[in-house]
């Protein structure tokens, strides 16, 4: 999102004096919108989403206006490719690929991994890092034979009741997934495969808040950046 100011069309009406103080002033009326931006999109984001994330938070950054360039532009700090979420959370429509999809796709042929109601997550709703890294750790165990028949059977015994994960094969009872097995007890699905790329709504109105917001702030910003720049003008 962009910003920019009117000065030329402004500066035909002004006089020699206040025409000087004028690219000061735009300047520093600009950047103090876009802080005030920059926070009140936090305030939208607490809002909008069930407990962000600090990267989240502070995905968001403004390259700052000049005496020269009276523009500040609003944009996100990380690549697409990393953080695709917010963009689709703003203007909807299908995701990419995560990192563990990719890495599940080439051992797996997953498609796209979903969290089902048994998947562990953390305070800010998403699956748990931990148990991702015992997930992968676990289809390694299960991808290598060797190591699954030479265990010993008290090593086996002792871990009967730890968390073990899986995929089942193609064909089986099971539908294609990562299950958890403990003990005895029957598996439970924690991550769905589908071949369909989730699709997200429009959750975050980041271009109409921001655009409302910078509407109501510059004036306010520009009349008091002016008029400290009167007062402080060398006669």
């Amino acid at each position: 999102m962009s910003l920019s100011s009117n000065l030329r069309d402004v500066e035909r009406d002004l006089s020699d004096s206040a025409r000087q103080q004028l690219p000061f002033a735009t300047s520093v009326a600009l950047n103090d919108t876009g802080k005030d931006l920059i926070e009140l999109n936090k305030r939208h984001m607490r809002r909008a989403f069930h407990n962000p994330t600090r990267w989240t938070l502070n995905a968001f950054h403004f390259r700052r206006a000049t005496k020269r360039r009276f523009q500040i532009k609003i944009q996100r700090k990380f690549a697409a490719a990393r953080k695709d979420y917010l963009l689709r959370q703003v203007e909807g429509g299908p995701r990419h690929k995560t990192g563990l999809e990719r890495l599940l796709n080439a051992r797996l042929g997953a498609g796209y991994v979903v969290p089902t109601k048994h998947a562990r997550k953390n305070k800010h709703g998403n699956v748990s890092p931990g148990q991702i890294q015992r997930v992968l750790s676990g289809l390694k165990a299960q991808s290598d034979a060797a190591q699954n028949e030479t265990k010993a059977s008290g090593a086996r015994k002792r871990r009967s009741n730890a968390a073990r994960y899986f995929s089942p094969r193609a064909g089986g009872r099971l539908t294609p997934g990562i299950y958890e097995r403990k003990g005895r007890k029957a598996p439970k699905k924690i991550f769905a495969f589908t071949d369909k790329a989730p699709t997200y709504r429009k959750a975050f109105k980041f271009y109409p808040k921001m655009n409302a917001a910078a509407g109501r702030r510059f004036p306010r910003h520009f009349y008091r950046a002016l008029a400290k720049a009167f007062a402080t003008r060398r006669r």
